[in-house]
């Protein structure tokens, strides 16, 4: 286990999250059965007192241990790095500690003030030891990602998923004749046996492989060592942003849920079918983000490598990595687009079984691009110190969300629709701030040629054969079969397409863990691949 290429790191990470998400999903289709819909709506009431709970817990701290531990590598310091690493887990256990204390014991007060139900209080309960583990973890991820080594961290998400949803289910179907509330509380006891099993496996990395990785970085002149109050300082000034911003994108959604019912009521609409619409506008925002699984995980690569260049001085190689992650969040931002457009009617049908989801999906589809624009250059602005600047474009964003809302909302042409437009817009307007924030500090970013027009162009091609595709296959197999070769073979086309332009390189696919050498061997004997 040894320092990662930021890319790499990236690809390594994006690879577990895809696993965890596929995890996710059997364990979604599994639980209704399991709890039903009385213990889902339960469920539903526990959700956004856990996520912020988790949200204060972790405190936007890993991003700033990754940031200031990759400023010490590049510094040469072992010893701050090390105090950066037990400071930070320091602050962990005290806010991962108040918040498992307050909902442990003020669960009951929870249940009744803010989720209006005391048949949750005992979940609750159980979720403070959860967000006491997912805290510690945190630490470790932080440092982990700072020594740019994304191994533990994905290996650790991993294995969280599996244990908490085996967890879940047996826990769910153990306690289920005992009342939905009891069976609920298999949930909170999955979350807890999952947070732990992750925390262990980094701590586990951490006692065998600590040594390994200091003795990685360079010693370099001393210098006088910060003290632990500085250190604390920088880490709770880099903090507070990431924690800001992390509220405000589900602030950004209570644009929908608060101004939806109100302003469509005015127009005219019945509750039933304000209520059909919100169904399909989630279901079609669920969709929409799930191509953003490749820019989170470069987004948390990214940050301790332009931490590094930085500290290094080094514009050029920051350049360089900014360039790269716009060009690979591009790369897979524009066929994303393009493929929920085209296909938006047949994966509506295939995933959620309603048609009607295609309508706000399609016009979602084109905030894959700015999603993906507004991950990497998130990253490459904390990599830079420059933690305030993304909070306030973020807030800028949600003033236009809520603005479009209010008004398209009741106009004629738009309605439901009109939500659908004020999100994709809002996320235009967030990553077109970010770019030119951007250009500022680091200059041009984005490479014309490769990273906008061959990929568009190899798009074109590759949206016509999915389209055709999926048109002429739906004549002779099932809609939803027809959707997948469609989407399959459209991607597969489309990758091609950018190895032919150069646009995609051996270089890029050495990147894939196991068999990314072996894989480029057998594109490049094909004539596919350009070194």
């Amino acid at each position: 286990m040894t320092k990662e290429s930021f890319l790499r790191g990236a690809v390594v990470l994006t690879l577990a999250s895809v696993v965890s998400r596929v995890i996710g999903l059997v364990y979604m289709i599994a639980l209704p059965r399991l709890i039903y819909d009385d213990g889902m709506g339960l469920y539903q009431l526990v959700k956004p007192i856990h996520y912020f709970a988790a949200v204060v817990a972790i405190a936007g701290v890993p991003v700033a241990i990754a940031k200031l531990t990759a400023e010490k590598v590049a510094l040469g310091s072992r010893e701050d790095v090390m105090r950066v690493f037990r400071v930070g887990t320091a602050l962990m256990l005290l806010s991962g500690g108040a918040v498992g204390l307050a909902l442990l014991l003020g669960a009951d007060w929870f249940a009744v003030r803010f989720a209006k139900d005391v048949g949750v209080a005992k979940t609750l309960a159980l979720l403070g030891p959860s967000c006491f583990f997912l805290a510690l973890s945190a630490a470790f991820r932080g440092f982990f990602q700072g020594l740019q080594c994304m191994t533990p961290t994905a290996f650790s998400q991993v294995v969280d998923q599996v244990v908490r949803v085996v967890v879940t289910v047996l826990a769910a179907t153990w306690l289920r004749p005992q009342g939905v509330e009891m069976a609920v509380t298999g949930i909170a006891i999955g979350f807890v046996a999952g947070e732990f099993t992750g925390w262990l496996v980094l701590a586990i990395y951490y006692a065998l492989r600590r040594e390994t990785l200091l003795a990685t970085i360079t010693q370099k002149p001393r210098h006088v060592p910060e003290s632990i109050m500085q250190t604390a300082n920088k880490l709770l000034s880099l903090a507070f942003p990431a924690v800001v911003a992390t509220i405000l994108w589900p602030v950004m959604q209570l644009a929908d849920s608060l101004l939806i019912p109100q302003r469509m009521q005015m127009a005219g609409y019945s509750p039933a079918i304000i209520r059909e619409g919100l169904g399909h506008l989630g279901m079609a925002l669920t969709l929409a983000h799930f191509p953003n699984v490749v820019t989170v995980a470069l987004a948390t690569s990214l940050v301790p490598a332009i931490s590094e260049a930085w500290a290094l001085q080094s514009k050029r190689l920051v350049r360089y990595r900014t360039q790269e992650a716009l060009r690979i969040a591009l790369i897979f931002g524009i066929p994303s687009c393009a493929t929920l457009f085209v296909l938006a009617k047949p994966l509506s049908k295939l995933l959620f079984g309603y048609g009607q989801v295609a309508a706000p999906l399609a016009i979602l589809s084109f905030g894959a691009i700015s999603l993906g624009i507004i991950q990497a250059s998130t990253g490459v602005l904390q990599g830079l110190g420059q933690m305030l600047i993304p909070v306030r474009n973020l807030a800028f964003g949600v003033f236009v969300k809520f603005a479009l809302n209010y008004y398209l909302l009741v106009h004629p042409d738009f309605g439901m629709l009109g939500a659908a437009w004020g999100t994709t817009i809002s996320w235009a307007v967030i990553a077109l701030l970010n770019l030119g924030s951007v250009y500022n500090k680091v200059g041009r970013a984005i490479s014309l040629r490769a990273s906008l027009f061959y990929p568009s162009l190899c798009t074109v091609f590759a949206a016509l054969w999915m389209y055709l595709c999926q048109d002429t296959l739906v004549h002779f197999i099932r809609e939803g079969a027809a959707s997948l070769i469609a989407l399959l073979s459209g991607f597969t086309l489309y990758f091609l397409f950018l190895m032919t332009t150069k646009s995609l390189t051996e270089r890029d696919l050495h990147l894939l863990p196991l068999f990314g050498k072996r894989l480029s061997r057998v594109l490049y004997a094909w004539g596919f691949l350009r070194s």
